[in-house]
């Protein structure tokens, strides 16, 4: 069921002002784009299933209207579909979740991050990275962007994880990203400090280590269990995966992950999951092709070495049975086009860094540093991507947290099943195998 601009939403005391929907933003967005269209009417609906958002609010937003031929002033039917993102009214919920920090991560990424980044692309090359969405508003407390769905795009099944096209695809947009942030920093070192300057760890820093401190309590314990549920106690797999998840200390280290400073540190996406890659597909003799994709959702942009993306996007998203027929590829492919793409960008490469294979030597170093950090992320990823949608904690009901939640991070239980044991075990075998653990 739609809402339309004529319907009010009621506020609760906890709730606080944020902006509200209405034809006059929208009015405002398209007149300078189209001035020839006037909106009429707008209808909105929940924009993600439960489980796949939980810091932000989304809504898909239906406008209609009229625009007026410039030849002979006639007027035609007009539509457009948008996603507006915003941030939670409810003050608990925003408080929970980080949710101001994190959206202002967003807005600085589309208002002037990005922006500069594809300028300073453009003085370099023709060719442009456009593996993001269209973004009309950004501002404090609301994000209009364009709807991929109306392009074809649409989220990969969550549970099982991106196929090899689909991870070699994405591989090489989160390159060019990377290239773009790395070349920027050695090209233009005074203005990129001013750039990372604008993000802010929005997680693991060490402000928010009592926040987290039950919260990440449960998530280690519950991981250990499953793990052990599937390997046996003697295991050297286990035993690594309990040194690693050892409650008292693993909040420090993936503060030491995020905020250490390498060769191969840049402005990263921050949260490569699957939720937040869009793809757009074609069925051509009855096989399904993958066309392009799209990176959504910057909230969690940090500066870090661009290997925590990566063992992200390669433990937390494949299947193990990937991994081992390809994960030498991706690595491969993945260095090979941020390399190409650092020849483009910059007048003069580090020295440390300047041919591929020195390159891919010291981005799969800083794999073996950093990819642990994908496993401390697998404790809140996997239990979300394996659990069905009607398990999840539905967020877009205005319930009121328990007042122990008020205190900290929310809890979000997931039932415990056997995709998700196995799938945990699984990266943990993959790492201590791996040299990463």
């Amino acid at each position: 069921m739609g809402i339309n601009e004529t319907q009010h939403d009621t506020q609760s005391a906890d709730e606080c002002n944020t902006t509200k929907l209405s034809l006059d933003i929208f009015q405002d967005i398209f007149k300078r784009i189209e001035p020839e269209v006037q909106i009429d009417t707008f209808e909105s609906e929940q924009g993600s299933g439960r489980g796949d958002n939980y810091t932000a609010i989304l809504y898909r937003i239906h406008l209609t209207g009229q625009r007026r031929c410039t030849v002979d002033g006639k007027k035609l039917k007009w539509e457009k579909n948008l996603i507006c993102k915003r941030l939670p009214e409810n003050v608990q919920r925003r408080e929970a979740y980080k949710s101001d920090k994190l959206f202002r991560n967003e807005v600085e990424f589309y208002t002037t991050i990005m922006p500069e980044l594809l300028k300073f692309q453009g003085s370099k090359t023709t060719q442009v990275f456009n593996a993001v969405p269209k973004v009309y508003i950004a501002q404090p407390d609301i994000l209009v962007m364009e709807d991929l769905r109306i392009r074809g795009f649409e989220m990969p099944d969550r549970k099982k994880g991106l196929t090899v096209e689909e991870t070699t695809l994405v591989l090489k947009q989160v390159a060019q990203f990377h290239a773009l942030s790395l070349a920027y920093k050695y090209e233009n070192p005074k203005q990129f400090e001013k750039l990372r300057m604008l993000t802010t760890e929005g997680l693991f820093c060490a402000s928010n280590e009592s926040w987290y401190k039950n919260y990440y309590e449960r998530l280690t314990k519950n991981a250990i269990k499953m793990v052990s549920d599937v390997l046996p106690e003697d295991s050297k797999y286990l035993t690594a995966m309990k040194d690693f998840a050892e409650s008292s200390s693993f909040f420090s280290r993936m503060v030491n992950l995020v905020s250490a400073e390498s060769p191969l540190s840049a402005i990263c996406h921050g949260d490569c999951w699957v939720n937040n890659f869009l793809y757009r597909y074609e069925i051509n003799n009855d096989q399904l092709k993958v066309l392009e994709v799209c990176l959504v959702d910057f909230q969690l942009i940090r500066y870090s070495s661009i290997a925590l993306d990566i063992a992200n996007l390669l433990f937390c998203c494949t299947s193990k049975s990937t991994r081992d027929e390809h994960l030498r590829s991706f690595i491969k492919l993945y260095s090979s086009e941020l390399f190409s793409w650092l020849e483009i960008l910059c007048s003069t490469i580090p020295e440390h860094f300047n041919t591929p294979e020195k390159f891919e030597e010291l981005f799969t170093k800083e794999l073996k540093t950093y990819g642990r950090f994908a496993l401390g992320l697998a404790l809140d990823i996997i239990p979300i991507s394996t659990c069905a949608s009607e398990d999840a904690p539905d967020l877009y009901l205005n319930t009121h947290l328990t007042d122990e939640t008020k205190l900290g991070a929310p809890e979000l239980n997931f039932p415990p099943n056997d995709l998700c044991r196995q799938k945990m075990s699984e990266i943990v075998i993959d790492m201590v195998d791996g040299d990463m653990l």
